[in-house]
């Protein structure tokens, strides 16, 4: 009962702290009794706003892909696709980067055409904003990058890391940057995991190397919209935390650890349109805690509790909303204010 009545007052009011605020808009999606086995099928793993903020594309947790039109509150499944593994939003363009049974696809979600990019199976990868760049690895010790502005793909470059790349691999908005998660287990040594930094145009050494001695990524691998900040999700002693460093100076700009949760499962970056050195960042974990960060300064402004675990988040490129996926398979949408505005 005290669950379901902090669920109706997060429902209501609007939280507000330190010039940001979040308030409940609307729910998407019918909410069914979360198992606790395993998550139904209909979680979104997945969540993307489009462009100019009017549909939100999800993946569920059988891979099943839909797209939901945020003024009408309905939803149509995309195609017959079932990405069950690498799957990868650009909202500049309105593309999925796909991992299909042989091959890389790239779907256009505008035209629904597909364009078979690179053939062979990863098992991670990343997309740039306007979908000229990509990113993959098979699991092993590197990575590739690849050009797909021509008439043809091309591999521009085989990076080489220092660990298997078993966490995670994202790249920047711009392109610019890469962050490789990395690791390995070894009975009666335990997990050994690093993050590494890549310039795109230098695959000879990273520029950075991140290592907290927790496990690092396994949920998370988020650059901020200007790239200039990476987070990460961690884990140690059954309790999970958060990092995020400024990948150029090095600094560490946040570092909480010891949440009651096993996993941080969701993290993401506020828009920042104007480059301002503040920026948001939102969490999510398995006991339900939505939280909203203030980088540099650690501080949680925003604090608020579900009754079911929290699988995804994703703000929208216009600023006005925070989607919410809960284990109970609903999406929430809240209205997402910062400095009055």
């Amino acid at each position: 009962m005290k669950k379901i009545v902090l669920f109706i007052l997060f429902s209501l009011l609007c939280v507000s702290v330190d010039g940001a605020s979040l308030e409940f808009a609307f729910q998407l999606g019918e909410k069914q009794s979360p198992r606790l086995d395993r998550l139904l099928p209909d979680v979104a793993r997945y969540m993307a706003f489009n462009k100019d903020s009017t549909k939100l594309i999800a993946k569920g947790m059988d891979g099943t892909l839909v797209e939901w039109d945020i003024h009408s509150r309905q939803k149509r499944e995309v195609g017959d696709i079932h990405a069950k593994r690498l799957f990868v939003y650009a909202a500049g363009t309105n593309q999925l980067l796909i991992q299909k049974e042989y091959d890389v696809t790239i779907l256009n979600l505008g035209g629904g055409d597909e364009t078979q990019v690179i053939k062979g199976q990863y098992e991670s990868g990343s997309l740039s904003a306007d979908s000229t760049l990509v990113v993959l690895s098979k699991g092993d010790k590197e990575f590739e990058f690849w050009q797909l502005a021509q008439e043809s793909p091309k591999s521009v470059k085989t990076f080489l890391t220092t660990l298997p790349i078993r966490n995670g691999l994202t790249l920047s908005n711009d392109g610019k940057y890469i962050a490789a998660a990395e690791g390995t287990y070894r009975d009666g040594v335990g997990h050994r995991t690093i993050v590494e930094i890549w310039d795109a145009n230098n695959e000879k050494q990273p520029m950075r190397v991140f290592n907290t001695g927790e496990i690092l990524g396994v949920w998370n691998l988020v650059f901020s919209d200007g790239g200039t900040m990476l987070a990460v999700d961690t884990q140690l002693n059954a309790k999970s935390g958060i990092c995020v460093w400024n990948i150029k100076t090095g600094a560490q700009l946040l570092n909480k650890s010891g949440f009651e949760a096993y996993w941080t499962r969701a993290l993401a970056f506020a828009p920042n349109e104007n480059s301002n050195s503040t920026e948001y960042l939102a969490s999510g974990d398995e006991k339900g805690n939505l939280r909203v960060w203030k980088i540099p300064g650690g501080e949680s402004i925003i604090w608020e509790t579900y009754p079911t675990g929290i699988q995804a988040l994703a703000f929208s490129p216009n600023g006005k909303y925070l989607a919410v996926a809960l284990w109970d398979t609903t999406i929430q949408i809240l209205r997402w204010k910062k400095d009055g505005k």
